[in-house]
């Protein structure tokens, strides 16, 4: 009997949503071992599906049971919500509770695992008895500049983290320094907290050559959330034109709308707004481009830069610890020293890159020494973990016998 993984998620795989949530889902799914199926629990973004019922779809050649409860349009969900009830999350919640017969039928009808990747719903699963892996893709709700909920209610998102930390099978952290101050914050269950990070598809994100043109192109793909500081992004790449290197222009993939961000008119003239990309398409605007930009105040392991990276593209961005395995000065990219001034750290910024552009025209920067520092944040060194944790929750819970006998690993079945 093969393996069962389950992941509910405020979410369709089919639809046209980006992040770095969603690519961890449709990878979870593309790269799926033979020894395993996989049921979504999530939205139904495109309105062709009867939500309580589980039916079969597919996601670039891969079949899957979809069990959607909630109808929720993509284009709804570009900006965040501004009250509770607006919030996908809230409104997935309620179609969870409503539908919670269906749900429960279609976890318990053969051996199943979850993968949880907002803490919200473990209090649920647990209360389902179904075994979970717990994942916190970020900082939680830090105390700094948000457009979403969390800024109004992290009291409630720490109450969730509680209980999910004690709830969950295993609790995973998309970086170490994330792993420390979990472990550190709940020492009662260190034994149980580690860290999985993101990766970069390297075979769709394959290391191209720059382009032959003299134009000097930035990228970022996306959401323009407040914390991710788009004003600093687009103040840098205006500075960069500033200084006379021909060809600036910023390309943005995502469904964010920049012009909310007053800052963005002075880039607008040079600027290509790509809206939604497929990983193809994100790889094939990658492969059009020069290097990649980050002006986040927190984040995970962003998939956007180790997707450039692995390209071969430099990224210069504004420091974060966990770049610094990945970002190394004067190989891949730069990091520039945070400050209290937004224009002095776009004009660092934009002095970063035009080093950036020196060093790669004079062949010190190239497309594959860019590209040789993600070689270890590949989906068959991070999803094999993924994978190999449920098939040991499903041995502990089930065993050997009911949930699959053999182990394949991840890397041996792609």
């Amino acid at each position: 009997m093969k393996h069962r993984l389950c992941v509910i998620h405020s979410f369709d795989p089919r639809g046209a949503k980006v992040g770095g949530l969603e690519t961890f889902i449709r990878d979870m799914i593309a790269f799926l071992p033979e020894d395993f199926t996989f049921l979504m629990i999530g939205v139904d973004a495109l309105g062709d599906r009867t939500l309580g019922e589980v039916s079969t779809v597919e996601l670039r050649g891969r079949s899957f049971e979809f069990l959607p409860v909630l109808s929720f349009p993509d284009d709804k969900a570009r900006e965040a919500a501004r009250s509770i009830r607006q919030s996908i999350n809230f409104q997935f919640m309620q179609g969870l509770l409503r539908h919670l017969p269906a749900v429960r039928r279609a976890l318990r009808e053969r051996p199943t695992s979850v993968d949880l990747q907002r803490v919200e719903f473990a209090t649920l699963v647990r209360m389902l008895g179904i075994p979970f892996v717990q994942m916190l893709h970020g900082e939680g709700a830090p105390k700094r500049q948000m457009d979403s909920l969390l800024k109004s209610y992290r009291y409630v998102h720490n109450m969730n983290e509680w209980l999910a930390v004690k709830a969950c099978d295993k609790f995973l952290c998309v970086n170490p320094i994330i792993t420390e101050r979990i472990r550190a914050t709940y020492p009662f269950a260190a034994g149980k907290i580690d860290t999985l990070s993101t990766w970069v598809d390297t075979r769709t994100f394959a290391t191209r050559p720059y382009p032959p043109d003299d134009g000097f192109r930035i990228a970022f793909a996306g959401r323009l959330d407040l914390f991710k500081v788009p004003p600093l992004m687009f103040k840098s790449v205006a500075k960069l034109r500033e200084m006379g290197i021909p060809g600036v222009e910023f390309h943005y993939m995502g469904t964010s709308d920049p012009e909310r961000f007053p800052e963005f008119a002075a880039i607008r003239d040079i600027t290509t707004l790509h809206g939604f990309k497929t990983a193809d398409g994100v790889a094939e605007v990658l492969g059009r481009v020069h290097a990649g930009i980050l002006t986040s105040e927190f984040e995970g392991m962003p998939f956007s830069v180790l997707e450039t990276l692995g390209v071969g593209r430099p990224v210069c961005a504004i420091h974060l610890p966990q770049l610094a395995s990945v970002i190394k000065d004067g190989v891949s990219g730069r990091l520039v020293a945070r400050s209290a001034s937004e224009d002095d750290m776009a004009a660092r910024l934009a002095a970063a890159f035009a080093d950036m552009r020196v060093r790669m025209r004079a062949g010190e920067v190239t497309p594959e020494g860019v590209s040789h520092e993600i070689r270890d944040f590949t989906p068959e060194r991070q999803l094999s973990i993924c994978y190999e944790n449920h098939r040991e929750l499903q041995r502990g819970r089930w065993g050997a016998g009911r949930s699959g006998g053999t182990i394949v690993s991840a890397a041996a079945s792609l």
